[in-house]
């Protein structure tokens, strides 16, 4: 496959610093990159070509990790709050409460803001260089923050998203961020798939088949919660129709309570019984899951945006259905 070196140059950086708080942004965000990559329409693949940089040879998991990259750079600083979202009455493990308010500076606007301008200039193509370089940073940092909204702790808000949340992992001082960043993937790379990345994703992209088959169209189907009048992205949503953040961080923010938070101990090691509920079958290895999720999503996203069909069905009480054309495509991304 064409994404192959990508991922495994990536992974043997991930592997070298296990610790390293930025891993997640190397491997997770790269896997989430080389999922999209497999349901992205021929059109939407040849624009996604078009607007990253030659470097990147058209392909989303070499744009992923950028914004981690250049987070600390003085010229992009004011991009950091939009890696996370805190909802202010969330308190995991007692109360999983995603209560949002337009208007922030945060990943689910992010990613609202992101998808508007990329929509923006599919309809009116950029004229100036400033514009195509805005066009590109905001691929850039759509593919990443749909990383992560997808991450449980990027949308719960007691000690800093669980970075001030202390536990061990194995003999390894750690915190609850850390963990879900980087140390369940990179464990779980090694010891089921011999720190083979390439197995981890294919092992994955088995499971969309097989265990999770019947949910996937379901993944890209968008409820009322993000088309509220209060909503300043609303127009967005009537053109895009796949874009729910708020639905989505909703749903992920309810895991803090069910598994991420849940008999959260400083003193726990969570190397073990943990970490084979939350990457295992118990849990229908749900950290596979929220990679793939987050992957097909994006697909659809661009899809919506670079290859809309005709005519797509609204919104609704129940979800929208997804259109035709990228059942189509799924299925055939995932034909046995």
């Amino acid at each position: 496959m064409r994404f192959t070196t990508t991922l495994l140059a990536a992974a043997s950086l991930v592997l070298l610093n296990a610790n390293n708080a930025q891993a997640y942004g190397i491997l997770g965000h790269t896997l989430t990159g080389q999922i999209a990559q497999l349901f992205l329409t021929p059109k939407t693949a040849s624009q996604v070509n078009e607007i990253l940089p030659d470097s990147y040879e058209g392909l989303l998991s070499n744009a992923a990790p950028w914004p981690d990259k250049i987070r600390f750079l003085d010229q992009y600083k004011w991009a950091t709050p939009m890696h996370f979202v805190n909802p202010p009455n969330d308190n995991p493990p007692e109360v999983c409460l995603f209560e949002y308010t337009y208007g922030g500076q945060d990943n689910v606007n992010a990613i609202f803001n992101t998808t508007a301008t990329l929509k923006q200039f599919q309809l009116s193509p950029p004229t100036t260089v400033k514009d195509t370089k805005t066009r590109e940073d905001a691929l850039k940092f759509f593919v990443h923050f749909m990383g992560d909204i997808h991450q449980p702790l990027h949308d719960s808000t007691p000690f800093r998203g669980g970075n001030d949340a202390p536990i061990m992992f194995g003999k390894a001082k750690s915190n609850l961020h850390s963990l879900w960043d980087t140390l369940l993937l990179t464990k779980d790379v090694k010891e089921r798939f011999g720190d083979n990345p390439q197995a981890y994703l294919d092992d994955t992209i088995k499971l969309t088949k097989t265990l999770w088959g019947s949910e996937v169209p379901s993944w890209t189907s968008c409820g009322p919660a993000d088309s509220q009048p209060a909503n300043p992205w609303s127009n967005t949503t009537k053109q895009v129709k796949t874009v729910c953040p708020v639905q989505w961080a909703t749903v992920t923010n309810a895991l803090d309570c069910t598994y991420v938070w849940k008999d959260y101990s400083a003193k726990r090691d969570y190397s073990t019984d943990y970490f084979t509920r939350v990457t295992g079958a118990e849990s229908g290895y749900l950290y596979q899951k929220l990679l793939a999720m987050s992957g097909i999503r994006m697909a659809a996203v661009l899809n919506d945006i670079y290859d809309s069909p005709s005519s797509v069905t609204k919104r609704s009480e129940g979800g929208a259905q997804l259109p035709p054309r990228y059942r189509r495509a799924i299925e055939q991304a995932l034909a046995l």
